[in-house]
């Protein structure tokens, strides 16, 4: 295995350094695993409300366990390696290591947890100022960053089992206080938070009393661990803007909308350096707006189809493809990547510039690039340079298209299944109060285009095989999820060069792309391999989106149950979804797209409604496994330290049906189906997922409780242990291949009998 340093332009060879496998994994490793929990993820800090303004300080809280407690209802489990993705890499001590040498340093400085609290121990009074019942200035105010991932609304966030009532905190239980003592930025990995109503955002920006920014979206959000790439990439010196924009960019299907509100506009470009600046409190506030999608899957008529879609397969790049990929984009981007290669052996993981200003999958050539200097950033190169006199030529939307094409063209990026979509804006707003002659208040907006995406659709063209003369029609799929986005960032703005070629490599600031190569289905027919998958009646699908759709979906977004008051699928059309860099799949998954129409009631008990897509495979299984657990004992009561308990896991290789879970066998839509493949094994871990931790494996676990292992309570020794259940698909070559159940046992305190002499 070897290391390939490539860098821009005058390349006569290739120039390649030995090393042992061992050594390189290690290189390209960050010493600390991400998102793994190391016991600390309910943290016992007290929250004796002291600033120390010497160091850079956090906290992360998250809820993945919804009412009902334990499994079912709206439950979110990527929160906790979102809120524990995030730690970690903010707290990692190096980059990359080799032998326990620090190889490469981060851009910025690491930070210090100061509260890590999860599920039961996540509190909405840490948010919420004294005045309504809070002990904000003991909690988030005390921190320079503070990280919320879990259910959200325009109503407020919202934590989960376990939290003090009201659960919601609210803008109003804001009011005035973020930030009156220590707190700069607060991210809220969490949906619709920072959506459009003039009522909700100058809310949010009253909230706003010291704080520098507010981080969060506009449109619903994918339960991902948004934590984890908003972490590495402030790591890697992105500002908090950069960085947040950037994650959403690289995890969020299409239709998302990511927002930062801001206390001054300045204040978009924080990096962690500002923690001790002063900050300017008043109006006007200002927000950005960053549009993550793309075009909505285009409707095919499944019966046009004979209900079967053909298998797309991937193609991973061979080791030469692989090096050509990374040629390509360091010319077209200007800088210099680090490829990991192997001779005679399967390409893995993801290749970095230094300042991970580009990553590229290095077995299927997706990459994402962000020009650090100058998009989504306020002061940016451009604007020195505008400042100082240098002569700029104006962009518009026509133009924008233009350069984007010719960038393609001139770099080799060009492809042939990309099909030019729209010019999309990212807006810088300002938002300000006045009072009308009359003493009316009202709220004024002042909107500008701060760059472009010019956004392209991957589109796939099938001819369904026909019989009898029967006449049929192409059908365009679209492909959808993170993969399939491929958008080239334009700036407004560029300095004027001799050459088009030369304005045109200026005027893009990023990009994001590449698509995973494939046989398509004219290839794979026109070589006689044509592959069909059937696919499962819309009311199955329908079923278990109802009652299924955090276990089966690839992006589920399960709202609020407070709030949830029906859930209508509008639209539902055949599509294919292509994960994001680093996601693993021998073929691009097919799936339906569902359009969902979500009316929910606020907090006075209003109707609104908001739209959100979902993609569920068309066949079970390319499905995540089943995992359930099945407790013979009230989760309500606490169990004795020191007495036996056995935990059964429903048996993955049935179906949905055998094991009791079809709510309605009679309905016409019995769930006859398997999930995954049905090659599956189990395995136990007490607390956290790690070799150190596991329990045991098979369907069956008997465990005796003990102190040793809990977690100490938010307030105090109360005892509990998380019981976690890994179920591993073997036989699948597409991920999703895992999925977890967890339940949380309470101890009972041992009790302590006087001794009595005779």
């Amino acid at each position: 295995m070897f290391t390939q340093n490539l860098s821009k332009g005058g390349r006569s060879g290739l120039w390649l350094a030995a090393m042992l496998c061992l050594a390189l994994l290690l290189l390209l490793t960050p010493r600390r695993a991400l998102a793994q929990d190391d016991g600390a993820d309910v943290g016992p800090a007290a929250a004796d409300g002291l600033i120390n303004d010497a160091i850079l300080e956090f906290g992360v809280w998250w809820v993945e366990d919804y009412p009902p407690a334990g499994l079912g209802g709206s439950d979110l489990p990527a929160t906790r390696p979102d809120a524990l993705g995030l730690r970690d890499y903010l707290t990692s001590d190096c980059k990359f290591s080799l032998f326990g040498v620090c190889i490469t340093q981060w851009s910025s400085p690491k930070w210090t947890p100061r509260f890590v609290f999860g599920n039961t121990d996540a509190w909405s009074t840490d948010w919420r100022r004294s005045a309504n019942g809070g002990s904000e200035n003991s909690y988030i105010d005390t921190l320079d960053l503070a990280y919320f991932a879990g259910h959200g609304s325009t109503a407020g966030i919202l934590f989960g089992v376990g939290s003090p009532t009201p659960t919601t905190v609210t803008k109003n239980d804001a009011l005035g206080a973020w930030g009156d003592r220590d707190l700069d930025w607060i991210g809220l990995a969490a949906c619709n938070v920072l959506d459009d109503p003039v009522s909700n955002l100058q809310g949010w920006g009253e909230a706003m009393n010291g704080v520098r920014l507010i981080l969060g979206f506009k449109t619903v959000m994918n339960d991902v661990a948004h934590g984890v790439e908003f972490g590495k990439a402030i790591r890697d010196g992105y500002t908090f803007t950069q960085a947040w924009f950037r994650a959403a960019d690289k995890l969020q299907s299409q239709g998302r909308v990511a927002r930062v509100l801001a206390e001054q506009e300045a204040y978009f470009d924080d990096r962690p350096a500002q923690h001790n600046a002063a900050t300017t409190v008043n109006w006007p506030k200002y927000y950005r707006t960053h549009t993550v999608g793309s075009e909505p899957a285009r409707l095919v008529d499944p019966a046009a189809i004979n209900f079967q879609m053909p298998v797309v397969r991937v193609q991973p790049l061979s080791l030469d493809e692989s090096v050509a990929q990374a040629n390509t984009l360091e010319n077209a981007f200007g800088v210099t990547v680090t490829l990991p290669i192997s001779d005679g052996r399967p390409l893995v993981g993801v290749a970095f510039s230094e300042g991970g200003e580009l990553e590229m999958d290095v077995t299927a050539g997706l990459f994402l690039h962000t020009d650090k200097n100058n998009l989504w950033l306020t002061e940016s190169e451009f604007s020195v340079q505008a400042a100082a006199g240098v002569a700029m030529q104006a962009i518009d939307n026509d133009a924008a298209k233009r350069i984007a094409d010719a960038f393609l063209q001139q770099h080799g990026l060009a492809r042939e299944d990309a099909q030019f979509y729209e010019v999309a804006a990212d807006t810088l707003t300002t938002m300000d109060q006045m009072v009308t002659a009359s003493g009316e208040m009202v709220v004024t907006f002042d909107e500008r285009i701060t760059n472009y995406q010019v956004i392209y659709s991957r589109i796939f063209i099938y001819s369904p095989s026909v019989s009898a003369g029967a006449v049929t029609q192409p059908v365009e799929f679209s492909v959808m999820g993170p993969g399939s986005k491929f958008k080239v960032y334009v700036a407004t703005q560029a300095p004027v060069s001799p050459s088009f070629a030369g304005f045109v490599d200026q005027a893009v600031i990023g990009g994001m792309g590449g698509y995973r190569r494939v046989q398509t289905p004219a290839q794979a027919a026109a070589a006689g391999e044509l592959e069909l998958v059937q696919m499962l009646p819309l009311p199955v699908i329908e079923k278990l989106f109802k009652h299924f759709e955090a276990f089966v979906a690839l992006d589920p977004i399960p709202l609020s149950p407070d709030q949830v008051v029906v859930r209508e699928i509008v639209s539902s059309t055949p599509a294919y979804w292509e994960g994001p860099i680093g996601f693993s799949q021998a073929e691009l998954l097919p799936v339906y797209a569902l359009e969902v129409k979500n009316t929910l009631k606020d907090l006075d008990d209003g109707m609104y409604t908001i739209s959100s897509t979902t993609y569920i495979p068309v066949e079970a299984s390319l499905m995540a496994p089943l995992a359930r657990i099945s407790v013979p004992f009230s989760l309500n009561e606490p169990v004795i330290p020191g007495v036996a308990i056995t935990l059964e896991a429903l048996d993955a290789s049935k179906t949905l049906r055998e094991l009791g879970l079809d709510p309605d066998p009679n309905d016409g839509a019995p769930l006859d189906i398997v999930l995954g493949s049905g090659e599956v094994r189990y395995d136990w871990y007490i607390n956290e997922v790690s070799s150190e931790t596991r329990l045991g494996g098979g369907r069956f676990l008997t465990y005796t409780p003990n102190f040793e292992v809990g977690f100490e309570g938010k307030e105090g020794p109360v005892k509990s242990q998380r019981i976690i259940l890994v179920v591993t698909d073997d036989g699948k070559d597409n991920e999703p291949f895992t999925s977890q159940a967890i339940v949380t046992i309470q101890m009972a305190p041992p009790l302590y009998l006087p001794t009595i002499q005779r």
